[in-house]
Parts: C-alpha cells; structure tokens; sequence
C-alpha cells in the first residue's frame, strides 16, 4: 500500500496543475479577506472559501476518475490480487492528501495571524484545530470520494453539472438559503451546519463541536464509502450487496440519533422585550402571594435548544387563585401541590393556577426545545427574562418591580464548559443565594471583579459599550430629573437584542442595543411623566 501510495505522490509532483491549483487558492484566500483576519474566531467566516476548495476537490476526485476510465485501469487490475490493494491505498492516498491540504491552509492562517496581528493563544489553536478538523479537513476527504463516484457513474461532461448539483446540496450555503428542510439539509450539510447561525443567533456556539457534529459525520462517513465499494465492485455481488446494505443501514443514523447536526432558529434574536399584558389579562392577573424559595434541577440536553428542569417554589398565597408569568417557548408538563395535581390554565405568557391550599410547595416539571439562549454546549438563563416562573409585574419590569428570593440550582448534567452564576457556588453544580433571579451562563465567558462578557469580545471592546451607556443615562437623568444608575453587576451576553435589569444586574447584548433599550430597560414611566 504505501508503495502504491508513493508512486500517486510522485505522479502528482510530476504534473504539479493541481498542486498549483490548490497553493495559489490558498494564498488567494488569504490575501482577498486579509482585512478581516485578525484573530481565529473569524475562522467560520471563511465558509465561501472552504466550500470553493471543496468544490475544487469535487472536481479533482472527478478528474482522477477520468483518468482511469481513460487509461482502462479496472480492465488491468481488477482480475488480479493487486485490485483491493490498489483500492486501499487510493482510498487512503486521499485521507492524506486532504490532511496535507487542510494543514497548509489551516497554518497559512494562523501564521498570517500571528505575524500580522499577533493575536495568537494557546485555547484559540486548539479551539480552531477541532473545528476546522471537522468542518474543513473531514469534508475536503468527502468531496474527493464522492466526485470519484459521481463520475464513475456518469463518464461524461454532465458529470460535472451533477457534481455541481451536488455540492450545492451539500455545502453550507445550503443551510444559509434553506433550499432543503433544516431536519434533511442539516444532515447532508458537508461543512459547518449551523454556519448562519453561529453569526446571528447563537454566537457562543462558534467554533464548538457539539455531540451532532460526531454523528453526522460518521453518517456522511457511511454514505460515501458505500458509494465508494459500489462504485469499485460493481462485478462482485457480495461486496455490491454489502455496500447497498451499508448505504440502507446509513440512513437510519438521523432517524433514531439522540443528537442533531443542526441547531433551528429564526435567524436573529429575540428583541429584549418583557412581559406586555392586555387590558383584559391586566384584570385576571392576581399577585396576592408571595414565593420565598426556588429550588431547581436542570438537564441540559446537549441537544439544539433541549433544556428540562423541575422546579420547587415555597409558597404563601392569600388567595386560591394566583398568576404566574413564563416564556410561550416553555412548556408545563406537570404541577402538583402536596403531591396534588394543580388545575391550570395558559394564556400566552401568562400562567393561572388555582390552588388546593394556600400555603405550600408548588412543583413544575418544564421543557423547552425552542428557547434561542440555550444552544447543544451552552445556555443563558438571564435573571430578567420569565424562563422560569415569575411575579408578572417583574416580568413587567425587573427594574422597577423585582422582587429577591431564595434560590437554590442543581445541575444533573454534564457541563462543556464552566457555569457562571450570579448565586454562590455550594459545591460542583450546586449554587444557592439570595437574589432578584437566578442566572445560569454556560459557554465560554470572561469574568472580571463585576464585569462578565463573552470570550470572543475582548475587554478593550466591552468598556466602551458600558462607558456609552453611562453617558445615556446621564442625559436622560437630566432630562427626567432621576439618578439613575448602571447596576452594579454587568452581563454583556448574546440572549436578546437590548438590554434587560433589575436593581443588582444589567444584562447586555454586547452586538445590539440602542438608547431606546436603555430607556426601556430603567426609564420606562419617566416619559410619561
């Protein structure tokens, strides 16, 4: 095998067109975006060059077909021991020559990094490295089998319209245009699935490989080397058999995959509006009761937006009738009181209860798999946002109206990354405190004294947000004749486009705000006086 494997190295230094093809692309990639490289979080933004090369590697899997049936290779060998062997090594002659591709150009980058803008760490390599090992090397191996097959199958000038045809379908730009539904064109995507919304939605995702990633790449990986056996051993029925069967068996990963590739969305954030009653539900709502203690348990699903945890509230009411506000993107499986179910009724955001007694614990059991802050390695449960049961009037107006309570969180699943909480951590995913609600950051933030962001932002582009801010506030306390104040406690998170407080915490979406979200956030009332 490895002789084999030399001679298709030599054959292709000796008519070096595609090795020239490839470098002088590689340098072209580099040098039309350079403005914007500057450090390896835009490594995704490269998606449109990474799907040309592939596109090229299309095309040169084709080619090396071509030769083949031009040169009438299978007549030669395929009757003598040599034919298996030589299929082997093929196979493993492209492993290593989309390795040798994916290599310069991943260390063409981070060298023109590191040269240029010196912005290199250690976290960023690796971080980077695993991504584009799947997202870059892993598809270059990909495309090469399946333009062999495609004009194994089709030896003529239309082979290259379908592989045309089949790169579209399969590359990312499928995802950004949504020609095929995201439950079909997420398992086919060669590349990076969720490539739109990791730059609108879910930014903390960027770059990280999630449990869906594995497996739809071992799907990929069982399609094309069935494609790849058929495609050589049309002549032998047990191997023919067998890759059919393969190909059978592969589609049956996505439907019964705990994990999905692909993470859904509406393409942007949510704005940072709080909870906006009718006339009609402004008289229903009742908050004669006080909740002097939530206990939780959270299970992340490591899925999309799969989120479930149950929750305990201590209760004291003054009547039989109370009103709780919660997201439409949660749903309520169970309530019971004493073990007792709990009659209950949903209108929008607003949740109706009607107790068997006035004083106790009220248990929910509550899902999600639509909520945009949580995403397959991460989760932004922000103290300001109805996620969880609360007082309407605070989901009204957290600043104005919030209320602290007693909280205690568990954690029962594994965490990819380390959680931030503005509650004390007991022990290992155990966190209690007494606050105005409960926040739950997992993803890869950055913590200073009082200060939290992303770590994709770095400080120097945070302060100027909060030095902005404080420049509003200081007009518009002006204006309203108030003093008020940027909280103590600042979150700049990618949970909603805007701004979200209560007395001790400000959440902050570092892409988006503006000063009508400040007035929302801390002037509401003030206008109208």
């Amino acid at each position: 095998m490895l002789k084999i494997m030399k001679m298709e190295f030599l054959q292709l230094i000796r008519q070096p067109i595609w090795p020239t093809i490839f470098i002088l692309f590689i340098i072209v990639a580099i040098f039309l975006p350079r403005a914007n490289i500057t450090d390896l979080t835009v490594i995704p933004g490269m998606v449109y060059f990474i799907m040309v090369m592939t596109l090229l590697l299309f095309i040169y899997g084709a080619e090396r077909a071509r030769l083949e049936i031009n040169q009438q290779l299978d007549e030669t060998i395929s009757v003598t021991p040599l034919f298996r062997k030589y299929n082997r090594s093929t196979l493993l002659y492209w492993l290593v020559l989309s390795l040798l591709i994916y290599i310069v150009f991943y260390l063409a980058i981070v060298g023109y990094i590191g040269i240029v803008h010196r912005s290199i760490t250690v976290d960023g390599v690796l971080e980077s490295f695993t991504y584009t090992l799947f997202c870059w090397y892993i598809p270059f191996f990909y495309s090469i089998i399946l333009g062999y097959v495609i004009y194994s199958w089709l030896p003529n000038i239309y082979s290259y319209l379908m592989i045309i045809g089949v790169w579209f379908l399969t590359m990312p730009y499928n995802s950004m245009v949504g020609i095929l539904p995201r439950e079909w064109g997420g398992w086919l995507i060669n590349g990076d699935p969720n490539i739109i919304e990791i730059n609108s939605v879910s930014f903390l995702e960027s770059l990280v490989i999630n449990n869906g990633y594995y497996i739809q790449r071992i799907f990929m990986f069982l399609i094309v080397i069935a494609l790849y056996l058929w495609t050589r051993y049309k002549r032998n029925l047990k191997i023919k058999t067998f890759s059919i069967s393969l190909l059978a068996v592969s589609m049956l990963v996505p439907i019964f995959s705990p994990y999905v590739p692909y993470i859904t969305g509406k393409g942007s954030l949510d704005l940072a509006t709080t909870l906006s009653l009718t006339e009609e539900q402004s008289v229903t709502v009742s908050e004669e009761y006080q909740i002097n203690k939530y206990t939780f348990n959270f299970k992340h699903g490591a899925n999309n937006h799969d989120l479930k945890y149950r929750v305990a509230m201590d209760i004291t009411s003054n009547t039989d009738h109370i009103t709780l506000a919660l997201l439409q993107d949660f749903q309520i499986n169970t309530v019971t009181m004493s073990t007792s179910p709990i009659k209950m009724k949903r209108l929008g955001q607003l949740v109706q209860l009607e107790l068997p007694e006035r004083n106790g614990t009220i248990e929910m059991e509550i899902e999600t798999s639509t909520y945009s802050p949580i995403g397959p390695t991460t989760a932004q449960l922000v103290a300001t946002s109805a996620w969880y049961p609360m007082l309407p009037s605070e989901a009204q107006d957290p600043y104005h109206h919030g209320v602290k309570e007693d909280y205690e969180l568990y954690w029962d699943s594994p965490m990819p990354h380390p959680i931030l909480s503005n509650l004390d951590e007991n022990t290992v995913n155990h966190w209690v405190g007494k606050a105005y609600g409960p926040t739950i950051l997992m993803g890869k933030f950055d913590k200073i004294d009082n200060l939290t962001y992303p770590s994709y932002k770095s400080l120097q582009q945070i302060d100027p947000l909060t030095h902005t801010i404080n420049e509003v506030m200081q007009k518009n306390n002006q204006e309203y004749n108030v003093s008020e104040k940027l909280p103590t406690h600042l979150y700049y998170a990618p949970v909603f486009n805007g701004i979200q407080a209560n007395p001790d915490e400000a959440y902050i979406n570092p892409e988006s705000y503006s000063t009508s979200d400040i007035f929302n956030a801390f002037y509401r009332g003030e206008g109208n006086q």
